[in-house]
């Protein structure tokens, strides 16, 4: 199987519609997914992370944080509001007409973005992966699996401040994220304690 690939994953907060994501993926006629996964912040509500994949799921492309997305139903020129989590498991055809798991067929649908406490970049959802690995603490903190999905679309934020105090040593950090991703640079022991300090694990 082809390996997976992300999508220009730095533009992700530039994009709103599902026509957005459509548009950075393969051409041709096709009908990709969509997968909503959800994750909790420390303040306990809990923020949906689309994203949309291609049909023979080798590519995908992310959409903000959202916790309600707008679209018109098909015949309609009304602009509804929904639950951004209705989007979870829906198809998407190339004139980006979506189906939701119910029938519903949709059409403009474009995510309202949450607010976040914070930014958190992709260099920050790496060394919390790899901080989580080390650990083998994935059970405590991944509690919504998504084929094909990067780990950040599954993690529950409110669950790591219990790790405080059970975090390695920056050096095996370091080490293990080396060992992972040898391609990547380095962060320094400061960018790390920043990310933890960030989810609230130092």
């Amino acid at each position: 199987m082809p390996p997976f690939e992300w999508l220009q994953p730095n533009e992700c907060k530039n994009r709103r519609s599902i026509a957005d994501a459509v548009n950075h993926l393969p051409d041709g006629a096709w009908t990709g997914e969509i997968r909503v996964g959800g994750i909790r912040l420390p303040t306990g509500e809990i923020v949906g992370l689309v994203a949309v994949f291609s049909e023979n799921a080798t590519s995908g492309v992310a959409l903000p944080g959202a916790t309600k997305f707008q679209a018109r139903r098909h015949g309609s020129e009304e602009l509804e509001e929904f639950d951004v989590f209705r989007l979870d498991g829906a198809t998407v055809d190339d004139s980006c007409t979506v189906e939701l798991v119910d029938g519903t067929r949709l059409r403009a649908v474009e995510v309202v973005p949450a607010l976040l406490p914070y930014n958190v970049t992709d260099l920050d959802w790496r060394i919390l992966h790899h901080t989580i690995a080390l650990m083998k603490a994935e059970q405590e903190c991944y509690t919504y699996p998504i084929r094909f999905a990067q780990p950040s679309d599954a993690l529950d934020c409110s669950k790591l401040p219990a790790l405080r105090g059970k975090v390695p040593p920056r050096k095996e950090i370091l080490r293990y994220i080396a060992k992972q991703e040898p391609a990547l640079k380095l962060p320094s022991r400061q960018k790390i304690d920043d990310t933890l300090h960030k989810f609230g694990m130092l």
